[in-house]
């Protein structure tokens, strides 16, 4: 039961990392559709700027979870190239833990914004008129990926040699 959580768990981080993936395609064809509208045509789009902001943030929350968890961030390991296997191993708990802890209150803190600008009826400032709680939604669906990531990670326990991917 406690296997199947935790493959449950772990395919959600992956489902972000490849929407994450859609998001960064999606991106990319709104900007070269830009540049060709604009170089080309002289006529620019009023919403593919505006998307694309959109696709690049949920591309970085919705990803950062993956990046944790294959251990493929950028980290800073000069005190734990000097110590033993031992120590490495209270530094990952502690660094996993504190992970958690900034996770879970970046989740609660992005959800208390997304109600209010839900609330609020905040619209974006372009022709779009997007209501601004649906791309904001993409902070606190990215904090619960990271909050599971961390869980998993503090479940691994162990030393990681980073860039090993799932």
């Amino acid at each position: 039961m406690l296997k199947k959580i935790y493959n449950s768990c772990d395919f959600l981080i992956r489902i972000g990392a490849y929407v994450s993936g859609l998001f960064i395609v999606i991106m990319t064809v709104l900007t070269f559709y830009e540049v060709i509208a604009r170089s080309f045509f002289s006529k620019p789009t009023t919403f593919a700027v505006e998307l694309s902001i959109y696709a690049v943030i949920g591309s970085c929350f919705l990803g950062g979870a993956y990046a944790v968890r294959t251990h493929s961030h950028i980290t800073v390991d000069l005190l734990t190239n000097v110590v033993n296997d031992s120590w490495k191993r209270i530094f990952a708990y502690i660094s996993n833990a504190l992970g958690l802890i900034f996770s879970i209150l970046f989740t609660v803190y992005g959800f208390i914004h997304v109600v209010k600008t839900y609330s609020l009826g905040t619209t974006s400032t372009s022709l779009l008129r997007i209501p601004m709680y649906i791309p904001e939604l993409l902070l606190p669906i990215g904090g619960i990926l990271l909050i599971i990531t961390f869980i998993l990670q503090i479940i691994d326990g162990g030393i990681h040699k980073g860039g090993g991917h799932l």
